[in-house]
């Protein structure tokens, strides 16, 4: 009987749950969360099994997911470690936290990471994922079909794992910011609320499904859109002169040292 068993189901485990319940990737998907109500009740919602302990889980299941806070993974490694069995695989989706750093705080094991986002709540998450030396190729392959539960999914060198989690796992903020922003500015000129925010979603969405399916140079769909002396290329030309580009770039620098502050922690 394939087993996996989860530690924490807070707001980004929840998705990933469901998805590998969904897709009958295990005979059985256990839970562990501090938060008792909201496991129980969880766990009804999607046919998961809730246990009392953490502990538990690390004593019977063939693959242990960490879904707690980086600042928490301590705690819960030291509680884990004596119980943990020996031929476990361990996955982590903390961030800022190295294969290489939960292994040693675990005595030595196979090891390995996800990066996912919160796309994942609709299935349309993008995840990296990686392992140790210590995990099989086919450990982390199992990983990674794991990840295609719930969205996309790319195998990284763990060195890019800070860089793709600003892009992947921060972006979805900057990105419904711009939505947010976009609707308020059409508000401001008259379009109806609900209308202003459809809108707003759909043409990014649709957007974004344009550049996924059909591919090419982003400057040349952004040159297709506009009109020589059209309403678009002057938009253009505001969001040029105030540097978008480098506004992201700020924003990404900012969230990549604060991934880096935390590995390093």
């Amino acid at each position: 009987m394939k087993t996996i068993g989860f530690i924490g189901c807070g707001n980004m485990a929840q998705p990933i749950i469901r998805a590998v319940v969904k897709a009958a990737l295990y005979d059985e998907v256990s839970v562990f969360d501090t938060d008792r109500a909201k496991l129980a009740a969880f766990c009804d919602s999607c046919g998961a099994k809730a246990v009392d302990a953490g502990t538990r889980i690390a004593a019977f299941c063939d693959m242990v997911m960490l879904c707690v806070k980086p600042q928490v993974l301590p705690d819960v490694l030291a509680q884990i470690r004596p119980v943990l069995r020996e031929d476990a695989l361990v996955v982590s989706i903390a961030a800022g936290k190295t294969t290489d750093w939960i292994a040693e705080k675990l005595g030595g094991r196979a090891v390995c990471r996800i990066m996912p986002n919160l796309n994942a709540t609709v299935g349309e998450a993008v995840s990296a994922y990686t392992g140790n030396a210590a995990a099989s190729q086919a450990q982390i392959e199992t990983v990674g079909d794991i990840c295609r539960a719930f969205g996309e999914a790319v195998r990284l060198p763990e060195s890019l794992f800070s860089t793709f989690s600003v892009t992947g796992g921060c972006a979805p903020a900057y990105t419904f910011m711009f939505i947010g922003a976009l609707a308020d500015a059409a508000k401001a000129n008259g379009l109806p609320d609900e209308a202003a925010f459809e809108v707003a979603v759909q043409c990014v969405l649709g957007s974004a499904k344009l550049l996924k399916v059909m591919g090419g140079d982003v400057s040349e769909w952004v040159r297709k859109v506009c009109s020589p002396g059209g309403t678009t290329i002057e938009g253009v030309r505001s969001l040029e002169a105030s540097d978008l580009g480098a506004i992201v770039r700020k924003a990404f620098d900012a969230s990549l040292a604060r991934d880096r502050e935390l590995s390093a922690g």
